[in-house]
């Protein structure tokens, strides 16, 4: 593990190994108490034995074994069988051929629990300023970074530090740039201060956006963007280019691609000028790297590091604490809360981010898409699962709904309202998300219980953006509006009356139609109230 680990993974270290071992020695034991000689005859019914020994074991403290113990256990057997051809002897057949280690160990993405999403108003809060930083403010702080290096170096070759620093501060203050704070840039510290953060934000753009891993975007290095056609219209989409190490057995992981939004672009091409000067020095071609302190070599950013400046970034830019401490950011929450944002089908909470999680959305369901991170598909899949059981539970409630879908809902859903129906409303939520594909599509004026047999949008496996609108929507049998959409349709119905005036015939009988199916929805959804 330390000399020649699987295909794919990191070597470990020795301190790594010594805890592993703590496992094995435990795994030998059980071996010999259940007659087995050889790790060759490990099989799966032997990994379910080896599961039922392992519960019956105290864990710390005289408490029963946690999972995620389980979990130590099935690791090492799972990486026994991945170095079989290494070793004199070793599992010959898959111990875990249909599970994840954590599935083996009795964790699922349900249960486990372990990484959290960032709360919404946290991440929002994030995303946004990080978007700033590297929008708006990236350029000028790049340049101020570029200005200080290079009168550094200029004035290291004519005198001393301390006139190398004169020197820094006198080109600093000709330009006379400022941060985004509005903060005065014309010293050293200050600069590196604001570059340093600056590479903060372009990680959390990046995890924020595109949903890789930690150790996919510390791969990433310079050229990481590169361009694609889509589809049958020849449009070029662009692509983050890294490395995918896990569920990976090819050595040094695989070149995998993930759509790549313009602030995602933007903040590449930062990275590529803020490494510049540190892959110069050490023939590197990462994008995140730092000198070592201890040895003043260049060296990776480490995931401990870049989870570290994480939290750091947000406390210097003052996002807003959650339940009155600041939020403890990981760098595993990014791709969860990106799952979360993108399966997730009203975006209108989430501001000007909404957009970029849209087209994100849009790119990974067209043809000619080809990334290939299922795991990630996985996990939006199973957000869009959550989202569309929480749609179906508001509105097999709901007895004022419009839309040809939500007629027949209120004409059938009496069974599931009020408390009585509570219990049958649950089975029946569970039953359709467990033998069916449905999911539940927004948009600004209500959902889409999408079926494509049924669309008058075009769509395949999802509402054709091209081809909906209010009126197509409400010719389909497939849409549903409810109260929460009333603002829209009081303010379409405003806007077709206010160009009533004057409009000549052909005009005035296009703008009617539209009113009354505005007058329509809102009778439906009791929206003309101005509460709602």
């Amino acid at each position: 593990m330390i000399v020649n680990p699987p295909t794919g993974r990191k070597r470990l270290s020795a301190s790594t190994v010594q805890r592993k071992s703590i496992p094995l020695k435990a795994m030998i034991r059980w071996m010999a108490i259940d007659g087995l000689e050889t790790f060759s005859s490990i099989d799966a019914a032997a990994v379910e034995r080896l599961r039922g020994w392992l519960l019956t074991r105290p864990g710390y403290g005289g408490k029963p074994i946690t999972a995620n113990t389980i979990v130590n256990y099935m690791v090492v057997l799972k990486d026994l069988y991945r170095q079989r051809a290494k070793l004199e002897d070793a599992p010959l057949i898959d111990p875990l051929p249909l599970e994840t280690t954590y599935e083996a160990a009795g964790l699922t993405p349900a249960t486990k629990g372990a990484i959290p999403f960032i709360p919404d108003a946290i991440a929002i809060s994030l995303l946004n300023i990080a978007l700033q930083w590297v929008e708006e403010h990236g350029p000028t702080i790049v340049k101020a970074e570029n200005i200080r290096r290079e009168a550094q170096e200029d004035g290291l070759t004519r005198g001393t530090k301390r006139q190398a620093s004169d020197q820094v501060r006198k080109a600093l203050h000709a330009e006379n740039l400022t941060g985004p704070a509005g903060e005065a840039l014309l010293g050293a510290y200050a600069v590196r201060h604001a570059a340093t953060h600056l590479a903060e934000a372009c990680y959390i753009v990046i995890a924020g956006f595109v949903g890789m891993r930690v150790s996919e975007i510390l791969s990433m290095e310079v050229g990481a963007i590169e361009f694609r056609a889509i589809g049958e219209t020849g449009v070029e989409q662009a692509y983050v280019v890294a490395r995918l190490f896990k569920t990976v057995d090819q050595h040094g992981g695989r070149l995998e691609r993930w759509i790549a939004p313009e602030p995602v672009v933007t903040a590449v091409a930062l990275l590529e000028q803020l490494s510049e000067p540190f892959r110069e020095a050490s023939g590197r071609r990462e994008l995140f790297l730092v000198k070592n302190t201890q040895y003043g070599e260049i060296v990776p950013v480490t995931q401990m590091h870049i989870g570290w400046r994480i939290n750091d970034f947000a406390r210097h830019v003052g996002v807003p604490l959650h339940e009155g401490k600041p939020w403890p950011f990981s760098t595993h929450q990014f791709r969860k809360t990106f799952a979360r944002f993108i399966a997730r089908k009203d975006r209108s909470q989430l501001l000007g981010l909404a957009e970029h999680y849209k087209h994100a959305s849009v790119a990974m369901t067209a043809r000619g898409y080809v990334g290939s991170d299922f795991d990630l598909h996985q996990l939006i899949d199973h957000e869009s699962r959550e989202e569309t059981a929480t749609a179906m539970g508001r509105l097999l409630v709901s007895d004022r709904l419009a839309g040809r879908m939500g007629e027949r809902i209120v004409a059938g859903n009496e069974r599931f309202r009020g408390r009585a129906g509570e219990q049958v409303r649950r089975d029946y939520i569970e039953f359709v998300l467990k033998e069916t594909d449905l999911r539940i599509h927004a948009c600004d004026y209500g959902w889409c219980v999408f079926q494509s047999e049924t669309s008058r949008c075009g769509g395949e496996v999802a509402p054709s953006e091209a081809g909906r609108s209010p009126s197509v929507c409400l010719g389909c049998a497939n849409m549903v509006i409810e109260a929460r959409h009333a603002p829209y349709w009081r303010d379409r119905r405003a806007r077709n009356e206010a160009l009533m005036p004057g409009a000549n015939p052909m005009t005035a009988a296009v703008l009617t139609e539209a009113i009354d199916q505005c007058e329509y929805v809102l009778n439906r959804i009791g929206g003309d109230d101005e509460h709602i």
